[in-house]
């Protein structure tokens, strides 16, 4: 008999880590999976709202809400198709949903699985004017609200470590699964003399593009590398979360006298985004050193390592630990736009370097860095949640 586990989210339906990683993974294993998701027409014009599969996966398409209420809404029905779904166990994203998966929880008495993969407290102080006390006390209500709540579901994925010791000090199970790209998703693949010489010019930058990212910095870095070495190319997903991000952007651009110096390209997801990692021979991550951005783990990081492009990224936690302690990138003052065009343009002029530290970003990738590492520690947690029900 199939053992049967809905995961429910407010995350898109394409979600990397939430459908290509944990529900696959679930599914390969012997579970039989089904996703209710957002499907966001306004972004994606494929989107489907309502229930498909894909795969073998049942996916339920819910359509993103306009509004306040309709958010709220929103989360009541996701819950409530949820409910329909009688699982077997239930995982749930996202700090929005622990009322009404509390409510679900009660009515079905199975076992549920909360999902924290960010520093929520810090996300949702961002929402509020930046005068003391108020972040710090948006911060702490959020941070309280989330670790009582979701200790009540007993069952707890993580993201971050420091994440663990908050839960477990509460009685609860916790599995440490970061966020690594997945080597089903991206391929590893050595690169050739010919691929590389075609790639080793071009910059590449996947992620956010809003300002508290450092994303500003884009337009000074690849202007100061184009000075000295005009062939090179940089390419940045356009990945802008709202209009007035588009606008902070296009203004810098213009202000430079050349919207010219950086070449936007499809923000795309899911399995055409390894494609899209191929094509650089230099990857940038400008994280700044604000609250999140000290604290964070981005999982472009692992994504430019599967794929043996060397990064440049900015001097934070994160970078120490997987780029300058492995070798594959160099880290760089976080606000110094010179330095990150200094080390650009090192690689550049020393592509033996530049392929070593790929190749070494590459072979960190295979060994510690990728999902198929995490997806066992996820199995294990799930076989115990059912075996400890079952008993």
């Amino acid at each position: 008999m199939d053992k049967k586990v809905c995961v429910f989210t407010i995350h898109p339906a394409k979600d990397l880590r939430v459908l290509n990683r944990q529900c696959r993974s679930l599914q390969r294993n012997g579970w039989k999976v089904t996703l209710i998701a957002i499907a966001n027409k306004r972004l994606d014009a494929n989107a489907i709202i309502g229930p498909y599969e894909d795969a073998g996966i049942k996916v339920i398409g819910v359509e993103k809400w306009n509004t306040f209420w309709g958010r709220v809404k929103t989360l009541f029905r996701i819950t409530n198709l949820a409910l329909k779904e009688d699982a077997d166990i239930y995982h749930f994203h996202d700090p929005d949903l622990l009322l009404p998966a509390l409510f679900l929880k009660i009515r079905v008495r199975k076992p549920f699985i909360y999902d924290t993969h960010e520093h929520f407290n810090i996300l949702f102080s961002y929402s509020v004017p930046d005068l003391f006390p108020l972040r710090q006390i948006v911060g702490g209500v959020v941070s309280l609200s989330e670790t009582l709540l979701g200790s009540l579901f007993r069952n707890i994925s993580v993201v971050y470590k420091e994440h663990i010791a908050r839960f477990e000090r509460l009685g609860c199970r916790v599995v440490f699964t970061p966020n690594y790209a997945s080597i089903v998703d991206f391929v590893p693949t050595p690169v050739s003399e010919e691929e590389w010489e075609q790639r080793r010019k071009k910059v590449l930058f996947i992620g956010s593009l809003g300002p508290r990212r450092g994303s500003l910095l884009l337009p000074e870095i690849a202007k100061k590398v184009k000075e000295k070495c005009p062939d090179v190319e940089f390419l940045v997903t356009r990945r802008f979360h709202n209009q007035e991000q588009e606008k902070a952007m296009l203004e810098k651009l213009n202000s430079m006298g050349d919207d010219r110096i950086i070449t936007f390209i499809p923000n795309v997801g899911g399995k055409d985004l390894p494609a899209v990692v191929r094509k650089a021979g230099i990857a940038l991550s400008v994280d700044q050193p604000t609250r999140i951005g000290l604290t964070s783990q981005p999982t472009k990081t692992f994504e430019y390592m599967s794929q043996a492009v060397p990064i440049v990224a900015s001097d934070l936690p994160h970078a120490r630990e997987h780029i300058r302690d492995v070798g594959c990138g160099i880290v760089v003052k976080p606000d110094d736009p010179r330095q990150f065009a200094e080390a650009i343009i090192r690689l550049i002029e020393n592509p033996d370097l530049a392929r070593e530290m790929g190749e070494k970003g590459q072979k960190a990738f295979i060994e510690k860095y990728n999902w198929g590492i995490v997806e066992k520690r996820l199995l294990d947690f799930y076989d115990t949640i059912a075996d400890h029900r079952e008993r």
